[in-house]
């Protein structure tokens, strides 16, 4: 039995840790060769590389700061000098670390960094890739990473959730105008995720993010891998008539006030 993403070649923005990594892992798993992005200290991409090419495939690292327009599209262009093509973006790098704050006070920079971030870097990696893919006429499949924040409204998050709504109306672009070359596009918006590796990590986690557990409907956060099985359907010829979706993954997030109702319904006999 082939493997569904047998012989392709994918780039994905930030997969030294997190969900990035772990479609990494389950690409590799698919079949594909996987170069990808990393910003921080190299030890955790070189684990990566290391998982990649334990399951026989090919793995290319860069090092990318996606603030910046050139690295953007610098590292499109180095998956294809090595690899020779990209079938497969997954614009992943994103967050809302540089732009946190209330609206009131929130700065024109991180507004800006926010915007660059989780929306201009994507659109400037996807150009490079559906060039090529237009050019050999080989189509291919390009993958943003939204959020439930694109959608839903939470305090100090503006820029965030603003950049990952317009990520989603680009991604309807992307498959819009891009569909007569075979190029699918499509987003997933993930809810809480936890990325925790260490024991460091889950402790911050617990202290956090894992409040929100019990307002979820399946009363727990996803696990990246979760979110990476989505991935490697989108890119697969399993996911062939499914374009300019956005997929949420949320574990039913955005639904315990429809719950909230239906149970007030339910206690008054109605």
């Amino acid at each position: 039995m082939s493997l569904p993403l047998a012989n392709k070649f994918a780039l994905i923005t930030g997969a030294s840790h997190g969900i990035g990594k772990a479609t990494a892992l389950a690409f590799a798993d698919a079949g594909a060769n996987v170069a990808f992005t990393y910003r921080g200290a190299d030890q955790g991409a070189r684990e990566v590389v290391r998982c990649i090419e334990d399951k026989g495939r090919q793995a290319f690292m860069m090092h990318a700061e996606l603030l910046e327009v050139e690295d953007c599209k610098r590292i499109a262009t180095e998956t294809i000098d090595v690899f020779g093509q990209i079938d497969i973006l997954v614009n992943n790098a994103g967050g809302g670390q540089y732009s946190a704050g209330g609206l009131a006070d929130l700065s024109l920079e991180s507004w800006e960094n926010g915007l660059n971030l989780n929306l201009r870097a994507p659109l400037l990696t996807s150009q490079i890739a559906a060039r090529q893919m237009i050019a050999l006429g080989t189509g291919g499949a390009i993958i943003n990473i939204s959020s439930v924040h694109s959608s839903h409204v939470w305090f100090n998050s503006a820029a965030y959730g603003v950049a990952k709504a317009g990520l989603n109306r680009l991604t309807k672009s992307m498959a819009v105008e891009w569909a007569r070359h075979g190029i699918r596009a499509n987003a997933i918006a993930p809810g809480y995720i936890n990325t925790a590796e260490t024991p460091e990590e889950q402790a911050g986690y617990d202290a956090g993010d894992n409040l929100a557990a019990p307002l979820i409907t399946m009363g727990r956060t996803a696990r990246p891998s979760e979110i990476a099985g989505i991935c490697v359907f989108l890119a697969s010829d399993a996911a062939s008539y499914v374009t300019g979706q956005t997929i949420y993954a949320d574990g039913g997030a955005l639904l315990p006030a429809v719950m909230a109702a239906a149970d007030l319904r339910a206690g008054a006999g109605i």
